[in-house]
């Protein structure tokens, strides 16, 4: 892509426009690449013409645990990360996994946004923020019925971040850090039984096919951020420092989280047409059950997030009274 600079009486001078490396990990089917490619379009061309930005989709740059390191050393200039793959690294961002924190991605979004983005160069300070989205709350799907805690007691689970893999194991199960693009081979060949997705995710990687009970409890989310690379973001000036600021926003914080949300909720009508899907729905007391296993990670994040500089007691309680008061979104 190239812009046209005029002068009077002077000829046309084509400038190249910068080209911007953006890296995620999911596949091309995956609403969250949707996402990132209508998010690169628009900086593409509100930057008129100064950048070029380009997606390179399911891990073609690298592995999806690697992505912040990625991003940090200039190997992408933008990139999706979850920071739940790097287990303990990122102990306050991870507030989104406390179990039965988010009621709904939309709802979270703005909240979530806005209370991180001044917080994030904490525990981030290698990077630079741009937004973060929230994952619609993530399902437990297994390959035999589950009602309960203790009905996961020995099995072999991927965790949707290491505070999902720690709720687990203390209803003795046994956590295997894998990302999302490796949990279909790691289920067909039974190194998992069981795996924590939301359903649109779960339906888009196949795993379908080898986990097919499906526990209907929203147990916990995941914040997924774009983060730039410093360097290159403290080099913009112009059209395309204006364009990335303003894409870098809670606006398109919540759209994406709201697009994402859409289309995970669109994954369950989708599961419940498919053959041999069995869906569990616990009662009132079996959910209070679930809800007594989350009671001490709260308290634990409160420790860890407080040992990276901030109140964080004060800052859970501020979070969860934002979401609270946020708009809740509509039943379909």
């Amino acid at each position: 892509m190239t812009a046209l600079v005029m002068g009077a009486g002077l000829p046309a001078v084509a400038i190249a426009a910068d080209t911007v490396r953006f890296a995620h990990w999911v596949p091309t089917t995956h609403e969250l690449h949707r996402g990132v490619e209508a998010w690169s379009r628009s900086v593409t061309e509100a930057s008129k013409g100064t950048l070029d930005v380009q997606v390179f989709p399911a891990e073609q740059l690298g592995k999806a645990r690697d992505h912040y390191d990625m991003v940090a050393s200039g190997i992408a200039d933008l990139a999706l990360v979850v920071p739940g793959y790097t287990p303990g690294r990122f102990p306050i961002v991870s507030v989104l996994e406390l179990p039965f924190l988010v009621p709904g991605a939309a709802q979270a979004a703005a909240p979530f946004d806005t209370w991180y983005r001044p917080m994030a160069s904490l525990e981030m300070p290698a990077v630079t923020y741009c937004l973060g989205i929230v994952q619609e709350p993530g399902i437990l799907h297994t390959k035999v019925p589950v009602a309960r805690p203790d009905d996961v007691d020995g099995m072999k689970l991927r965790p949707g971040s290491a505070l999902v893999g720690r709720l687990f194991a203390s209803m003795g199960a046994s956590a295997v850090s894998i990302s999302a693009p490796e949990a279909r081979e790691a289920a067909a060949r039974g190194v998992i039984d069981a795996a924590t997705l939301a359903y649109g995710t779960l339906v888009s990687f196949g795993l379908d096919k080898v986990l097919n009970h499906h526990l209907d409890l929203p147990l916990y989310s995941v914040p997924v951020l774009y983060l730039a690379n410093t360097a290159w973001y403290q080099g913009l000036a112009g059209d395309a420092k204006a364009a990335v600021d303003a894409h870098c926003s809670t606006a398109w914080s919540v759209r994406q989280s709201t697009g994402w949300a859409d289309w995970e909720r669109a994954g369950a009508k989708t599961l419940a047409t498919l053959p041999g899907q069995v869906f569990t729905s616990p009662d009132a007391a079996e959910r209070a059950l679930w809800e007594a296993t989350g009671a001490p990670f709260r308290a634990q994040w409160i420790v860890d997030a407080t040992a990276k500089g901030i109140d964080g007691e004060t800052a859970l309680r501020d979070l969860e009274a934002a979401i609270a008061a946020a708009p809740p979104v509509p039943a379909d």
